[in-house]
C-alpha cells in the first residue's frame, strides 16, 4: 500500500494505526524532513523499517538520520534499482547504506561512544589487570614490599606500577590513590 502524507502528525497517526512493513520518507533539497520525524516514527511502529530518500548528499545528515532510527538512506540521484535493492534489504531487517556512508557512519558512531564515556571510566580503562591488583592491595593498606611478596614481584616493579597508575589516574600520592580507588570501586574498604 502506498500512501502520500504531507503532515508529520498525519504520518505518525497513520504509521501507528497501519504498522507498515516499510516507510519511505522522501525529501528534496527544498523540502527536508525533520530528523525528529524519523525517531518519532521509530517509536510508534513495532518493527520500524524506515528508508530516507533524500537529495541531500551530506554524509553527516545521513549519519544523523541513521542515528535517529532510519535503516537505510538512498540518494534521489541513484537509480531506481538501488531503491528497490534498499527496500529488499531493509525489509529483510538489514541496513542499507552507500559504502562511503558506512565508513562515515562508523567513524561518527565511534566518536559518539568515546564522547559518551565519562572521564573517570576512560582513565580506569587505561589500567592493566596487574595495575588493578596493585590498586586493590594498596586499598587494603599494604606497603610496597607486602604487595610485591603477595604478587611474587620485586618492590621495584611495584614502584613502577604505582608510577604508571599515578600518571594514568592523575593522582599525586598513595592517599589520593586510595581515595580515588574507594570512590571508583577499584578497592574495597577494609573490614
Amino acid at each position: 500500500m502506498t500512501v502520500h502524507v504531507s503532515e508529520e502528525t498525519e504520518a505518525l497517526e497513520l504509521a501507528s494505526q497501519e504498522q507498515p512493513d516499510i516507510v519511505l520518507l522522501h525529501e528534496s533539497l527544498n523540502d527536508t524532513i525533520g530528523l525528529d520525524l524519523i525517531s518519532q516514527l521509530a517509536t510508534v511502529i513495532s518493527k520500524p523499517r524506515i528508508i530516507l530518500v533524500t537529495a541531500m548528499t551530506d554524509s553527516h545528515y545521513h549519519v544523523q538520520a541513521m542515528q535517529n532510527g532510519a535503516m537505510g538512506v538512498v540518494i534521489t540521484q541513484q537509480s531506481p534499482e538501488v531503491l528497490y535493492r534498499a527496500i529488499e534489504k531493509v525489509h529483510a531487517g538489514e541496513v542499507w547504506l552507500d559504502r562511503s556512508l558506512i565508513a562515515s557512519f562508523l567513524v561518527n558512531s565511534q566518536k559518539n561512544k568515546t564522547a559518551a564515556i565519562d572521564p573517570q571510566a576512560r582513565k580506569i580503562a587505561l589500567l592493566s589487570a596487574r595495575e588493578r591488583e596493585v590498586i586493590s592491595l594498596v586499598g587494603e593498606g599494604l606497603k610496597n614490599q607486602q604487595i610485591a611478596d603477595q604478587l611474587f614481584l620485586s618492590e621495584v616493579t611495584i614502584r613502577h606500577h604505582l608510577t604508571s597508575i599515578f600518571k594514568k589516574l592523575a593522582v599525586t600520592d598513595r592517599l589520593e590513590l586510595v581515595i580515588y580507588a574507594y570512590q571508583n570501586g577499584l578497592a574495597q574498604l577494609p573490614d
